[in-house]
């Protein structure tokens, strides 16, 4: 399966994130949106792509592991079906909201080809964001559904 999806992750307390590239950066307490995309197949597809997110053992490789890494934890995921690149035109779309703003520059978009500033964003709003993002997700045309949604892997 192909598409495109947003992590939403909560930040325990504030604190300094190493992510190599990018350096430190500092994470404020709340809510952080991840937008990503998976395009492939087998482990790039997106149902594993998305497992893999939500894995507390796995090989640091992208700046959202780096984060991941530290004090804070996924509490959902929205993903929608898509062969289409909407991972920026989701990305730009929440940070047109009055609630969302960029995060760090660069973090999780250093491939990207859309001039965004970032693919991560904080949640400056009043509760979760998870309405919101499916109401983006629907505003362009994607069906917004959750990570339990997902198949559990049979073996």
């Amino acid at each position: 399966m192909q598409g495109m999806y947003c992590l939403i992750i909560s930040v325990r307390a504030k604190g300094k994130v190493n992510t190599a590239s990018l350096g430190k950066i500092e994470f404020e307490k709340g809510y952080w949106l991840y937008i990503g995309s998976a395009q492939g197949t087998g482990s790039t597809s997106l149902e594993n792509r998305i497992r893999r997110h939500f894995r507390n053992e796995k090989k640091i490789h992208w700046h959202i592991d780096h984060l991941l890494e530290t004090n804070a934890k996924i509490i959902e995921a929205i993903w929608a079906e898509t062969s289409e690149d909407m991972e920026c035109v989701i990305a730009q779309h929440l940070e047109g909201l009055e609630d969302f703003i960029w995060g760090p520059k660069g973090f999780g978009a250093s491939d990207c080809t859309k001039s965004c500033s970032s693919h991560l964003l904080y949640y400056q709003g009043k509760g979760k964001p998870l309405d919101q993002i499916e109401t983006a997700f629907q505003h362009l045309k994607l069906i917004p559904r959750r990570y339990s949604d997902i198949k559990p892997i049979t073996r």
